[in-house]
């Protein structure tokens, strides 16, 4: 086949994938498996597939919501969803509908955490939350822009894991608490430093991020402070006996974010710059997941405590 021939199927595939946020899927799913390993002690690679399929629905319909911004931001595959809004919008609720109904059947105690996952990406995506103002959607209120996808993280990549594995849990709740707490503030320097590549268009449509409402600079700032604090929690749990120095060893993601993304800023965010950023959170928990493995298959402790 000529190279004629592949590029429009070259070039679906790429708007598929950039369409579905795959990436954001992903570091999701990967996320999901290493927290639940280390909170049960089991792979979960069946609720891992799960995340990956809300991820997917919550991506969806944030780009069939957001076609008028994306198109200002340039972000691919956006007139592709502007000309099959309609069925995309039916397709998304058909497979959520048909999703709930098989994983109620495996995990009923799943469901109502599932439902709040939804419920928190409507929101997010459509006007259905009541302000003095009228009805927003939480994408466009200050802080919870960002924070609501924060909780979407911690529902989905630590309460899943937890009630679809009842009983199974080998974490105390002080190591569970303080991994959510060290997840939280990472997670948002990438909701951040999505915001920055953004810029432009948020400001065009008014969306309150902290890029817009503050400038790059305190934005900046801001994600530096979250770095830092993100490690100081993990910190504080390794010399609280919270947790051990193998959920230390996660204070190279803080480090690792920072390395990558200050000669970015300086030059410019752009979407690539993102994708690969999140391609590397993924990647350094794979590394975690298999180095960990090969650890303890080689007899090594399981965990160090101070």
């Amino acid at each position: 086949m000529s190279d004629a021939a592949l590029a429009p199927a070259s070039s679906a595939l790429a708007d598929a994938l950039a369409i579905a946020r795959y990436h954001i899927v992903l570091v999701a799913m990967a996320a999901c498996v290493v927290f639940g390993w280390l909170m049960t002690g089991r792979y979960l690679p069946l609720v891992a597939l799960v995340v990956g399929l809300d991820w997917f629905l919550i991506n969806l319909m944030n780009r069939i919501t957001d076609i008028d911004e994306d198109l200002k931001n340039g972000i691919r595959g956006t007139e592709r969803v502007a000309r099959q809004k309609r069925l995309l919008t039916v397709g998304a609720v058909l497979l959520m509908g048909g999703s709930f109904v098989a994983t109620h059947l495996v995990w009923p105690g799943l469901t109502p955490f599932r439902i709040a996952v939804q419920i928190i990406g409507l929101a997010y995506n459509y006007n259905i939350v009541p302000t003095p103002r009228g009805f927003s959607r939480l994408k466009e209120i200050y802080f919870f822009k960002n924070f609501g996808s924060s909780v979407l993280f911690v529902l989905t990549c630590f309460v899943y894991p937890l009630v679809t594995s009842p009983g199974a849990r080998v974490m105390p709740w002080s190591g569970v608490v303080c991994l959510a707490l060290f997840f939280v503030p990472f997670e948002l320097t990438y909701e951040i430093l999505y915001d920055l590549r953004d810029l432009e268009g948020d400001r065009q449509e008014g969306i309150p991020t902290y890029p817009v409402v503050h400038g790059p600079h305190r934005a900046r700032q801001i994600i530096d402070g979250l770095l830092v604090g993100a490690a100081a929690i993990l910190v504080a749990g390794i010399v609280s006996g919270s947790i051990g120095v193998r959920e230390g060893l996660m204070l190279a993601a803080p480090a690792t974010q920072l390395a990558f993304y200050r000669p970015r800023y300086w030059r410019g965010l752009t979407s690539h710059d993102c994708i690969v950023l999140t391609h590397l959170g993924t990647a350094q928990l794979v590394f975690y997941l298999v180095g960990t493995a090969l650890w303890e298959h080689a007899g090594m402790p399981a965990n160090i405590f101070l």
